[in-house]
């Protein structure tokens, strides 16, 4: 009869595994959720220094660029002068 539990023991061993498999549970919770907070971080500073990237080219200024030449404009002919009889 050594190997007979009585009902305090059989819940206090049901406890213990349902607290560990909380324990655990919540555990790789936390981890999972650290995890992807350390990637939110990496990708805003990816995204920062994209925008800094950004910025920078835009304070530099742009090469000045020489205006359009424009073709001549062809004269006028001389308006044709009424024949008088």
């Amino acid at each position: 009869m050594g190997l007979h539990l009585t009902g305090m023991a059989l819940l206090r061993s049901a406890l213990t595994i349902a607290a560990g498999g909380s324990a655990a549970l919540g555990g790789s919770y936390l981890i999972s959720k650290l995890k992807d907070r350390q990637e939110m971080e990496s990708r805003l500073d990816r995204i920062e220094q994209m925008v800094q990237q950004l910025t920078e080219t835009d304070k530099k200024p742009a090469p000045k660029k020489a205006p359009p030449k424009r073709a001549p404009r062809p004269k006028a002919k001389p308006a044709a002068k009424p024949e008088s009889k």
